[in-house]
């Protein structure tokens, strides 16, 4: 009498094959998340400054439309700004990422319009971020903004 063995042969993967592919996973995840957290934060950082740059151009919107003077200032150490309509009414406050605030040399600290929607006063400001420093020049009355990464 032959016995077939064929019949209960058992199929699936040894506890070793399981532990090495475990193993090389959790390795290259181990890899990939400091990549995937410094990206996030890149892309946070160039977002918030793309939200700023949007700002000055509704409050200028804002100061045209209504014809009155509106400004954007800085606070919590740089960390935050709000956006100012006439008799000093906040209209709004926006956080920076943690990773990045404005830097209180720049040569502005507010940026405020005219009711015309010109500028008040022309310069610069500067941001600290994760990849360095990012100035903003502020331009010819009109609230022309220019990035410049240093």
């Amino acid at each position: 009498m032959e016995i077939r063995t064929d019949k209960f042969r058992e199929k699936g993967f040894t506890l070793l094959e399981l532990l090495l592919v475990l193993s090389i996973v959790s390795i290259l995840i181990l890899l990939i998340i400091p990549f995937g957290d410094r990206w996030i934060r890149e892309q946070s950082e160039d977002e918030a400054i793309a939200v700023f740059i949007s700002s000055v151009h509704q409050m200028q919107a804002y100061s045209i439309a209504n014809e009155a003077h509106t400004t954007i200032k800085f606070r919590n150490s740089g960390k935050s700004y709000s956006l100012y309509a006439p008799n000093t009414t906040e209209i709004a406050t926006i956080d920076f990422p943690p990773s990045m605030r404005f830097v209180s040399s720049s040569s502005l600290n507010e940026v405020a319009f005219h009711p015309n929607g010109h500028i008040l006063k022309t310069g610069s400001i500067v941001f600290r971020t994760s990849r360095g420093d990012v100035r903003l020049a502020f331009q010819l009355e009109h609230g022309r903004v220019i990035k410049h990464d240093q």
